[in-house]
């Protein structure tokens, strides 16, 4: 019996330790990603958004279900937003994310594959985002896809002061 229980106690060190290393780990990985410096905090959401960027975000190897989901994104947002970009409040903009300056990108977004992500702005600061993650799904059915993106990005465009 007192042997069952000190391998239980020493399992639960273990177990603890490992979880502290990770944690710990992840932090660190964090830390040295952005270049010793801590994340910048995301502006409060009572600011006031001035302007929506839609990010397509990529890598250096390009499949052509990549090139198509950055083709009907921008379709999406340049036949429903003219008057949008025109004026500042839309932008659309294209990122590799293994340009040394785009890495943080990958951290600020959770990104784990090409994503179109949505980011309300005030300024420079960021109010909110959101990965447009169903475009995958909606991938073989353009007409649908460009209902979605049109549809989150009026949605993030409702926020924007005039």
């Amino acid at each position: 019996m007192k042997a069952r229980k000190a391998i239980r106690n020493a399992l639960r060190i273990v177990l603890l330790l490992i979880v502290a290393g990770s944690v710990g780990y992840l932090f660190a990985k964090d830390y040295v990603w952005n270049g010793g410096e801590m994340p910048a905090p995301v502006a409060a959401p009572s600011a006031t958004p001035d302007h929506v960027v839609a990010y397509y975000f990529h890598s250096n190897f390009r499949c052509v279900s990549c090139r198509e989901i950055e083709e009907y994104s921008r379709a999406a947002i340049e036949e429903g937003f003219q008057l949008e970009l025109k004026d500042g409040r839309l932008s659309f903009e294209v990122v590799n994310v293994e340009e040394p300056q785009n890495r943080h990108f990958i951290r600020d977004y959770s990104l784990v594959t090409k994503s179109l992500v949505l980011v309300l702005k005030d300024g420079d600061r960021q109010v909110r985002f959101k990965n447009l993650d169903f475009v995958w799904q909606l991938l073989g059915s353009p007409d649908q896809f460009k209902i979605y993106v049109q549809n989150e990005v009026r949605g993030f465009l409702g926020e924007v002061r005039r």
